[in-house]
């Protein structure tokens, strides 16, 4: 009988692929994880006053709406995380349930949904902190300086991403948890300074409209979407199927109730005057409530935070980017090559690098192109909300689909998964119609572009494979 070969022999075995290191991601890094892509802090500094700009008295109204939406789309994710762990995220579950060919269309949509996400985030890093430099360096907003911050904070979020996912959540749990504690702070401090805990215009709507609602709807989205950033930890999470969950909606539902708050606060204290609009084409609110509290000098520190939490987010989306893709090179949709983990850092190292390289190279080229910051801004995150949706439509479809197949399907389910599906229909519908203005109105379709692209590579690479297939078969036919 043979022996089997020397340990150490099987691990240097030249054609096994380098996987992901296992069981190393607890559940403060999973929660971490889902922090980080959520971006908190710089949620309710930019998105909520994106939002109180189009729904002014009713943008907690909004909210309610875009959080009880995101509950049925939250219970159809959770569902999928607790039968299946993998590094695939959305990808997967699309797959599990959908098939071989609906789950390349899945995956490529939520791909680069959660890919479009880095570059803005990256922008929004960039232009806050380059706020912070007009103090010393002239005014905010220059193209140079915008540029050259994009390309160091995609430089430092390649670097993170690159060294191992216990050092990037470390690192988001940190950017968030100091920022959220500073702004809490001020916000309180404002309600309390001002006497502003009734607010009886947003009690009654006071002068609230749909299309104002409707405008801020796509936007909204953003305030949860990514929330699935720890499912793509499958691999290296501990537990992964109880673990994962519990991160997720440990996660949200203090967030959702964060939100609200901060939302009734910012609206109270903008309708006193505490609160104004922008600054350098920037929304610093907290920098305003400083200084209307007077401390100025917590103005920068909040400012600060925001930029921070942008890059979080960033790292976090390039975390959750490059596992989707390493999980599709394994199943043959991309290059194999992409689908080997570093040696050393157990990390999807060439995935990290691509995205990253990409995540760079939008934005430098829209900005040197002479598109202006802020609507190059507001058409990467339009770009990540529609992916991001897609691919939340795409889970509510497969879900009952896979259930079915594995005679898990109960009624609950099916209720759930098709609730999420048709609300995120209507929010899909109401984000093209009525027509957005330029450059907004290209936003579909550059999406679409890019999906397709990605398709056509799937399309290509398999049938090479296909037909590499065919020709060893008649090689050795002919043996």
């Amino acid at each position: 009988m043979l022996e089997p070969p020397e340990p150490h022999l099987q691990a240097t075995e030249p054609h096994a692929p380098v996987g992901l290191r296992r069981n190393c991601v607890t559940l403060v890094e999973n929660f971490a994880q889902t922090l980080g892509v959520l971006s908190p802090a710089g949620t309710i500094s930019i998105i909520i006053p994106l939002l109180i700009a189009s729904a002014g008295n009713g943008t907690w109204l909004l909210l309610l709406g875009t959080l009880s939406i995101f509950l049925f789309v939250m219970l159809s994710v959770l569902r999928f995380a607790s039968l299946h762990a993998s590094a695939g995220s959305l990808a997967t579950f699309a797959r599990l349930g959908l098939g071989r060919r609906g789950g390349v269309w899945g995956g490529w949509v939520y791909l680069f949904g959660i890919s479009y996400c880095i570059p803005s985030a990256i922008l929004g890093a960039a232009l806050y902190l380059d706020f912070l430099l007009s103090t010393w360096l002239g005014p905010a907003t220059t193209l140079l300086r915008v540029v050259l911050l994009t390309v160091l904070l995609t430089g430092a979020a390649w670097f993170a991403a690159f060294r191992g996912v216990k050092l990037s959540t470390h690192l988001m749990l940190a950017i968030e948890g100091a920022s959220l504690t500073l702004m809490a702070f001020l916000l309180l401090a404002g309600m309390s300074h001002a006497h502003a805990w009734v607010d009886h215009r947003q009690i009654a709507l006071s002068g609230v409209h749909f299309a104002g609602l409707q405008g801020g709807l796509v936007v909204a989205f953003m305030l949860m979407a990514g929330f699935e950033g720890a499912t793509s930890l499958g691999e290296e999470s501990a537990n992964a199927k109880t673990a994962i969950p519990r991160a997720i909606f440990g996660c949200m539902a203090p967030l959702s109730l964060m939100y609200l708050l901060a939302t009734y606060c910012m609206v109270s204290l903008g309708n006193r005057g505490l609160i104004s609009g922008e600054t350098s084409g920037l929304t610093v609110p907290f920098d305003d409530l400083a200084r209307a509290l007077g401390l100025p000098w917590l103005g920068p520190l909040s400012s600060l935070g925001v930029a921070l939490s942008y890059f979080a987010c960033a790292l976090g989306c390039l975390t959750v980017a490059s596992r989707v893709l390493f999980s599709m090179a394994r199943e043959g949709e991309f290059w194999r090559s992409f689908g080997e983990a570093h040696p050393r850092s157990a990390t999807p190292h060439r995935a990290i690098a691509l995205i990253a390289l990409l995540s760079m190279a939008i934005p430098v080229g829209m900005l040197v192109g002479g598109e202006e910051i802020g609507i190059a801004f507001n058409f990467l995150v339009q770009l990540g909300s529609i992916g991001i949706i897609g691919g939340y439509l795409f889970v509510a479809i497969a879900l009952p689909c896979y259930l079915k197949r594995r005679r898990l399907l109960r009624r609950r389910d099916v209720t759930v998964a098709g609730l999420a599906g048709a609300l995120l229909v209507l929010v899909l519908y109401l984000s093209v119609y009525p027509t957005p203005p330029r450059p907004y109105s290209f936003v579909v379709w550059a999406f679409l572009v890019s999906v397709v692209a990605g398709v056509a590579v799937t399309a290509r690479l398999r049938g090479r494979s296909a037909a590499g297939r065919i020709r060893a078969g008649m090689d050795d036919a002919a043996a």
